[in-house]
């Protein structure tokens, strides 16, 4: 996946970005406390507007307006390093050595003990609102695809804002309405 270094604030912006593969390194819902948390950590000090999120076993999607000041690839690596720092706590905690020993084997960098993340994520810029609610769609049914099978229907995965936009309550962490920004 190509990285994105360039922004534009203007924009919202489309990212996914994996876990090593092929590990459900994100089934626990303590590593989807941790990547939700983030995301509310980077929201509420205002370095991103989170619209749309959805953590999946092995990866994330979401859309967010990057703030001025703060770059899509410095947020991506300092997200990746605290989300994979505090999921290596968690499972050393657990003493879940299964897990720590995939995530060693995946690591090729010297420098780190574990390898948590893919080093590259994917980002594209939204313009349309037409690619949005196709973007939205895409998200929020992932969880009740085939291969899946992680809900029946959107609404019903916590982990994710479909809750807010089609069952009208409240998500797992505050978000910013993209509809609003179509009024």
């Amino acid at each position: 996946m190509p990285v994105k270094l360039n922004f534009n604030p203007d924009f919202l912006t489309f990212v996914t970005t994996n876990g090593v593969n092929p590990f459900h390194l994100f089934q626990h819902d303590s590593a989807k406390h941790v990547i939700v948390d983030s995301f509310h950590f980077l929201r509420t000090r205002r370095r991103m507007n989170l619209y749309v999120f959805i953590v999946m076993p092995n990866h994330i999607h979401f859309i967010a307006r990057f703030v001025k000041d703060y770059a899509l690839v410095d947020i991506m690596r300092d997200f990746k390093r605290h989300t994979a720092r505090q999921i290596i706590r968690e499972l050393q905690a657990r003493e879940n050595e299964k897990s720590l020993s995939l995530l060693r084997h995946a690591n090729t960098d010297a420098r780190q003990e574990y390898k948590v993340w893919e080093d590259n994520y994917d980002g594209r810029d939204v313009f349309f609102a037409e690619f949005i609610k196709y973007m939205m769609d895409y998200i929020h049914l992932n969880p009740c695809q085939a291969q899946w099978k992680l809900a029946e229907n959107p609404e019903d995965y916590p982990w994710s804002s479909a809750r807010f936009y089609m069952a009208e309550q409240p998500p797992i962490i505050l978000l910013n309405d993209v509809r609003e920004l179509f009024i």
